[in-house]
């Protein structure tokens, strides 16, 4: 607090874990801080988070999932298919896992009350997390009312001042174009991800845009890879996009 009673934060790199990752970021990412990560299926949007949750978690952070790409347990299982084990934080009680998905076509009134669930479970459930992730937010931006989505942003964005850390991930072309402007605009940190192949290898590429906090020199390109054994992997050299 500061002497208005206001809420104040210090803004600090939060170490992924994965040091050759971290060195390319100057020493991990902003945290409080709210990060989005956008590319289309396939490109590696997930396992990011996925490194930036882990990382959270192994440093003594709570967190909270909500995911409309599959169950709670599904969830874990992929996360540890994909090189991140998560399942001794989630028996600890240090991970929680809601899904969002429905059964069925989801149709504008559905998505909106989804949305609206969704914020009522960010507020009630604030005490119980400091690193919160949304994978993703394409499911309900299809269908839902984009003022809906605005309110669910800037709720979002003022949890950073609270010391949460938020990671969102979407497909571009989705999320209505005024909200995600505004998300874009409002976050600390905006990562893009896509596809790049070589020699006939598909491969995945981290471009930062913008990244609060972070220190002057940084790689804003990373070519890397999904690997079970190790998670990501970086790769040393230089690609085309495809």
């Amino acid at each position: 607090m500061n002497l208005r009673g206001e809420k104040t934060m210090t803004l600090k790199l939060l170490p992924t874990g994965n040091d050759e990752f971290d060195m390319k970021l100057g020493g991990g990412i902003p945290y409080p801080a709210l990060i989005v990560i956008e590319g289309e299926h396939g490109s590696g949007k997930t396992a990011l988070s996925l490194l930036f949750l882990k990382g959270a978690l192994d440093a003594g952070y709570r967190a909270i999932v909500f995911t409309s790409e599959s169950k709670p347990f599904d969830y874990i299982i992929k996360a540890e298919a994909s090189g991140f084990p998560l399942e001794n934080h989630y028996l600890a009680r240090k991970l929680r896992i809601y899904s969002m998905q429905y059964p069925g076509p989801l149709t504008k009134e559905l998505a909106n009350a989804i949305v609206e669930r969704l914020s009522y479970a960010i507020k009630k459930l604030a005490d119980h997390y400091d690193f919160l992730v949304i994978d993703s937010i394409t499911y309900l931006a299809a269908s839902a009312t984009p003022a809906l989505l605005n309110e669910l942003f800037v709720q979002l964005k003022s949890l950073v001042v609270y010391n949460k850390g938020i990671i969102i991930t979407s497909h571009p072309g989705i999320v209505p174009e005024e909200a995600r402007v505004r998300l874009a605009g409002s976050a600390d940190g905006y990562l893009k991800t896509s596809a790049a192949v070589i020699g006939g290898r598909r491969l995945k590429v981290l471009s930062v845009v913008k990244l609060r906090g972070a220190p002057p020199g940084i790689d804003t390109t990373i070519t890397f890879d999904v690997d079970p054994a190790f998670g990501i992997k970086l790769v040393p050299i230089m690609v085309s996009q495809a």
